[in-house]
């Protein structure tokens, strides 16, 4: 990890820490995509491929990037398939996907907004489900089955009334069974094995399968967030996320041991994944420094893992205070402060995709038992941006509901305002209700 110290070259260290991807790519030259394309370009042409071509653009595409034959076995998995992947798994794995879905339901039960009126019933805001969401979960190396629970489990406790998960399939086949395992136990109505940017189109504009989505949600890969920043627009997304990021802030007090397994345990992800640790002094971040080339031998993924570690940043500050300042000037995807009282620093941390408090609020927790979605901001969009819940999956509609003393209480000064706009019609539909009322 790159060293820096004090709070002025910390604050710009992280300022400049995000690196832009340079991911392209090209097929095996079958003539479909044969030149280099940017993300950018590659979701242009995918998303005009499927709404042109529907179901055969999105067979055509998977077959040239994953070598899948194209014929016509179904690109939805039969309901009866998706419930017997509970069979297929094992009981432990059963039991910690069932906890950690009730325990995704009881958050966002927990954060699920209500409608409301003033005392006099005179305007408030009715909040409503979408109607249909689509739910993309990636493949990739691992199957993920987590993502499908934070997904799909607070769209069903907005009361969306259909949640379509796309996720890719294994050669050709059925998605993983402990995905299929997930989406039946978070009670998703229908799995399409479809994966990359063809499923966002897909379920962003409909295929001769794939019904259309109001809002397409979950995490992917810089082609998958492509195609939702395409999208956007014609359907709502949850949001565009990038590599994995985590900022652990460490005092003297801190073990150095689960300071490292935090930052290591995101950098697994991927090689462009961001680990910052912000010390408050050069000896703990030794510690740490020294405990993460320890760890990192006894992991599996240990190359993508040292490569994120070898770019990642380690900022020494004079105080907890101080580190909290460059905390949040990251803007980080996951914040943990692993400090003593650490509930002390809360008020203070303003951008922070989700927040972890003292060294037992492990951010594995949230990555699958915990509670909140583990889809969080990231890329600093943090700033603006909260993670998945139960709100990205709603609406909500002011109403009025004026008696005619309310109406003449405000018409007057209505009107003047629509005139003062030059807006003659609407000072109209004011004026005629108010002359009318009061017999002029």
């Amino acid at each position: 990890m790159r060293r820096v110290n004090g709070l002025t070259a910390g604050l710009e260290a992280v300022r400049d820490a995000r690196r832009v991807g340079t991911d392209a790519i090209r097929t095996d030259g079958n003539g479909l995509y044969d030149t280099l394309l940017t993300p950018d370009e590659f979701a242009r042409r995918v998303i005009t491929d499927v709404r042109r071509d529907g179901d055969a653009a999105v067979r055509r595409i998977g077959a040239a990037l994953d070598g899948i034959s194209v014929d016509d076995t179904p690109l939805e998995v039969p309901q009866e398939r998706v419930q017997a992947a509970i069979n297929k798994i094992s009981s432990q794995t059963r039991a910690a996907l069932e906890l950690s879905a009730e325990r995704v339901r009881r958050f966002q039960q927990a954060a699920m907004p209500k409608s409301w009126s003033d005392p006099s019933g005179e305007f408030g805001e009715e909040v409503r489900p979408l109607g249909r969401a689509g739910v993309y979960v990636p493949g990739g190396v691992a199957p993920l089955a987590s993502s499908v629970i934070m997904t799909v489990v607070p769209a069903r406790v907005a009361g969306v009334d259909e949640i379509v998960v796309s996720t890719p399939g294994r050669g050709g086949e059925d998605p993983h069974p402990v995905v299929l395992a997930a989406a039946a136990i978070a009670d998703a109505n229908r799995v399409f094995r479809i994966g990359g940017a063809q499923a966002i189109a897909a379920l962003a504009y409909g295929t001769e399968s794939v019904p259309r989505a109001d809002i397409v949600c979950g995490p992917g890969n810089a082609f998958t967030t492509a195609a939702k920043k395409a999208v956007f627009g014609d359907v709502g997304i949850d949001g565009l996320f990038g590599p994995t990021e985590t900022a652990v802030i460490v005092d003297d007090s801190s073990d150095s041991e689960f300071a490292a397994a935090d930052l290591l345990a995101q950098a697994e992800h991927d090689v462009v994944a961001l680990p910052v640790l912000i010390a408050t002094s050069d000896a703990i971040a030794d510690r740490v420094e020294q405990e993460l080339e320890s760890q990192l031998r006894e992991l599996s993924r240990r190359q993508i893992a040292g490569t994120a570690v070898q770019n990642g940043i380690s900022i020494v500050v004079d105080s907890v205070n101080e580190a909290v300042q460059v905390a949040n000037a990251l803007a980080p995807e996951h914040l943990c402060v692993s400090v003593q009282n650490a509930s002390r620093y809360l008020p203070d941390i303003r951008y922070a995709g989700g927040i972890f408090l003292g060294e037992f609020s492990a951010e594995v927790m949230a990555d699958y038992v915990a509670g909140p979605s583990h889809v969080m901001p990231t890329g600093g969009t943090a700033r603006f941006a909260s993670a998945l819940s139960v709100r990205n999956f709603l609406r909500f509609s002011p109403f009025l509901n004026l008696s005619e003393g309310s109406f003449m209480g405000l018409a007057a000064e209505a009107a003047e305002l629509a005139r003062a706009e030059g807006l003659d019609g609407h000072a109209a539909a004011a004026d005629r209700r108010r002359k009318k009322l009061s017999g002029e």
